[in-house]
């Protein structure tokens, strides 16, 4: 979902268990650490996209000052342009386009932690083979290819201007479930600590029409968080085969959605507190 494939690629939560009871605690403190640590990889890939932004806005502005029309001087240039391959003659323009997008593109300070591609590589993996070739094993740098080049760039940058916009209402999201989870923790402590055997039949219904209430609310909470990551999908135009947007920024998290995932825990534990108040009642 950003500069090249390496890290988009990486979905650990294919790797890890999606078991909803295994994902939630009642302990406020580990809650609030875990849903921090989502906003902190929230934060992180935000950053970063603004970086790749202004990156590709700064390429396309290098781009725009180079001449295209100047012809092979003859300098060998080869093995700078595309690494092996045997040296030739190469145009100004195509070094100039090189130099521009190593300075710019290759120059986000998450480069090389992220991706560390090489220059032939990160074309390929943000333009296509065709462009890469073009750039790497072409001897000039034509008006046509140049208009292609900036176009793209262009696509580019506005492709990462969307997901930041997706970002932020991925933000918004996450603050609001954040706030509920942290509130039904605390009403679910209060009920799971309560002494439902001293109680009449009046205190126990009580209870569970509350424990209604908080499993519809529960519902509703898994029903707008479903609807933001479909929107989501649409937003960026994600393939059906690849990773949506929480499995992408949360993948170091135990569940591949751990929002919905701890969502689910706590319905499970408020059908859990029913039953034990049905029961009691049932014996009144």
């Amino acid at each position: 979902m950003s500069t090249g494939s390496k890290r988009a690629g990486d979905d650990g939560g294919e790797r890890r268990k999606e078991d909803a009871r295994n994902d939630g605690s009642l302990d406020p403190e580990r809650t609030r650490d875990r849903l921090e640590s989502m906003r902190g990889a929230l934060r992180t890939e935000r950053r970063r996209l603004v970086d790749e932004r202004q990156a590709f806005g700064a390429f396309r502005k290098r781009l725009s000052e180079i001449d295209p029309g100047q012809p092979p001087t003859g300098r060998s240039a080869g093995s700078r342009v595309v690494g092996t391959a045997p040296a030739r003659s190469v145009s100004p323009g195509l070094v100039a386009v090189r130099d521009a997008y190593e300075e710019t593109v290759m120059s986000v300070p998450h480069y090389a932690e992220d991706y560390d591609d090489t220059y032939p590589e990160s074309l390929e993996a943000e333009f296509g083979a065709g462009m890469a070739a073009a750039l790497t094993r072409g001897s000039a740098l034509d008006p046509s290819l140049k208009r292609e080049l900036s176009g793209a760039a262009g696509r580019l940058r506005e492709n990462r201007d969307a997901f930041v916009g997706t970002l932020d209402t991925e933000a918004s999201s996450l603050s609001a479930r954040s706030d509920r989870l942290l509130e039904l923790d605390a009403e679910l402590q209060g009920i799971a600590n309560a002494e439902f055997g001293d109680m009449d039949f009046g205190a126990l219904d009580a209870h569970r029409a509350r424990i209604e209430a908080l499993r519809d609310r529960c519902e509703e909470d898994v029903r707008e968080r479903q609807e933001t990551i479909h929107e989501q999908r649409r937003e960026l135009r994600v393939p059906g085969d690849s990773p949506d947007v929480p499995r992408y920024l949360y993948r170091e998290q135990p569940a591949r959605h751990p929002i919905l995932s701890m969502l689910a825990d706590r319905i499970d534990r408020l059908d859990a507190l029913r039953s034990t108040v049905e029961t009691a009642m049932a014996r009144r």
